[in-house]
């Protein structure tokens, strides 16, 4: 079977390393990420992230089983874990190797190809590209390889059999095969995430109620099936299908692997089960990382069995992807999070307070001089060196972005505190100290910072029509500044002199004009600030 040359390259990139992959974990030399703790699900406290490659880090994902559109609750998932990759590439200069799994062999898929009488295929690949597209839409990053199910089923037949040769797994009379968990616990550890409390009872053909399935019988000729050695023809089970396609590309060590919460037990824990055992050692993953649930108003779970969910397109006609960013940049990835108008109003108005940050930055940037103004900046620049610190060292504590976020909003402010001051506008600027440095350092540490984490429409990202828009708004409001300071002018030069009534009309209809276009503006959202000799907007 040909594979996609991405995936190829992938397998190359851990060829290169198998011998070092086979070795025990206690054996494996792992690198540090200076700065950098994340909470592990399994040692459940922060610890160093650790990478088998110096700036190198493995990283594998669950992804979704396409028998349905996403929603909302699963953009959260994969929006932080955006927002990880985003950071651990941005700010500590690793080159992030992510796989993503598409499940397109599964019951639901089956059942919802049947009812529709369609080819699985079809179905799958019908959500598959629905998936995609919606990532694309909430400008989360592709993943470095994507592998389906359906390219790898001789290598999960492969998988298997290795099992039932080191005796860890069995067949049963209708050919499917279980994970051996009494003969696996003779050598390995089980319940490492969680303990071993719930029984899963997948099957009564197994031995134990807590035995998996790792492959299962066709039920009818209607369903997938493949033809493995062992006889039985049948389809792959949840759990190995994860096991075997992250092993292929990565071997016998992933440096990360993530997923939702709900997938913590069983899922994560077979998985690393199957794979100490097909590798023959006590550890398979570096760190695990879960991301929590987000959950409707009240605490309510969203799911499709509940019926309660928000497609990611049906979201996204009402509310930005940037909206729905900044909630989770302003949220923990470990904390439940309901969605709720509250949060996402939060979040819009936090988008509101940097895009008019962004604003007021360059218009005093490109007005410096025609202001006559200047700003403290030691007092900015001082305070944008600590901001820098706090945000490297809020980002390195299990990816803070909401600490560090507000760390950056406080700076913010400031800021514009500094820019809107009346002090501040009417200080006359020194020839060596206009505060255009100190503004500008701070814009672009800013811009940078929300572009870094994946936001396009604040800092250097704003779009192109509120870009046009805002210079349309620069020029006009220069304008009428113009005219303004022209008709203030004409009073100024007639002092103590007789005016003329025409003289005494036109400095009228000019200034009652300019008062007439400064509210109409205002009831627009748009506030026009005259300062002695011009006219500041937002």
């Amino acid at each position: 079977m040909a594979l996609p040359l991405i995936l190829r390259l992938g397998v190359q990139y851990c060829g290169k390393r198998i011998k070092t992959c086979r070795r025990k974990f206690s054996s494996v030399p792992l690198n540090p990420v200076s700065g950098l703790n994340v909470f592990d699900s399994f040692s459940k406290k922060k610890s160093p992230l650790l990478t088998k490659q110096p700036n190198v880090l493995t990283w594998y994902i669950c992804g979704p089983t396409v028998y349905d559109f996403a929603h909302i609750g699963h953009a959260w998932c994969y929006m932080n874990f955006d927002i990880m990759r985003r950071v651990l590439e941005q700010y500590f200069n690793l080159n992030v190797i992510q796989v993503m799994n598409i499940t397109d062999i599964d019951d639901k898929i089956i059942q919802k190809a049947i009812d529709e009488k369609l080819d699985f295929k079809e179905v799958s690949s019908k959500y598959e590209m629905a998936f995609l597209n919606d990532l694309g839409s909430l400008s989360v990053q592709k993943p470095t390889v994507l592998t389906k199910v359906s390219d790898f089923i001789p290598q999960i037949i492969s998988f298997i059999e290795a099992l039932l040769h080191r005796e860890l797994a069995y067949t049963t009379n209708d050919g499917s095969v279980y994970f051996n968990i009494n003969a696996y616990e003779k050598k390995y550890k089980y319940g490492k995430l969680k303990p071993f409390q719930i029984s899963m009872a997948e099957s009564k053909n197994s031995n134990n109620s807590n035995d998996f399935a790792l492959w299962k019988a066709a039920k009818s000729d209607a369903e997938p099936s493949w033809a493995p050695s062992w006889g039985g023809k049948g389809r792959p089970g949840w759990h190995i299908e994860c096991s075997a396609m992250a092993s292929y590309v990565f071997g016998s060590w992933v440096d990360v692997h993530s997923g939702g919460i709900d997938l913590l037990f069983p899922h994560h824990e077979n998985e690393e089960a199957q794979c100490c055992a097909y590798h023959e050692i006590p550890q398979w993953v570096g760190h695990w990382i879960h991301s929590n649930l987000l959950r409707l108003s009240g605490g309510t779970k969203m799911s499709k069995s509940l019926k309660n969910t928000v497609s990611i397109k049906e979201f996204l006609q009402t509310y930005s992807a940037d909206q729905f960013r900044m909630m989770c940049l302003i949220s923990s990835y470990r904390n439940d999070i309901e969605l709720t108008e509250a949060s996402l109003r939060l979040a819009k108005d936090f988008l509101d307070v940097v895009r008019v940050f962004v604003t007021e930055c360059r218009f005093f940037l490109r007005n410096n001089t025609v202001l006559q103004s200047s700003i403290n900046s030691k007092l900015l620049l001082t305070t944008l060196v600590e901001t820098e610190s706090m945000v490297k060292s809020y980002l390195g504590d299990d990816f803070n972005t909401a600490q560090a976020t507000s760390a950056v909003r406080k700076l913010i402010l400031l800021t514009r505190k500094e820019i809107n001051n009346s002090n501040t506008v009417n200080r006359k600027a020194t020839d060596h100290n206009p505060g255009i440095a100190a503004v500008a350092s701070v814009l672009n540490f800013v811009s940078k910072y929300f572009s870094n984490l994946g936001l396009t429409s604040a800092g250097d990202s704003v779009d192109t029509t509120e870009t046009d828009a805002s210079s349309i708004i620069d020029n006009f409001v220069e304008f009428r500044s113009q005219v303004r300071q022209c008709a203030l002018d004409m009073k100024s030069n007639q002092q103590g002199k007789d005016d003329s009534v025409d003289a005494v009309n036109t400095r009228k209809i000019l200034l009652t004009a300019c008062d007439r276009i400064r509210d109409d503006l205002k009831l627009k959202g748009i506030q026009l600030k005259d300062q002695e000799k011009t006219t500041t907007w937002k």
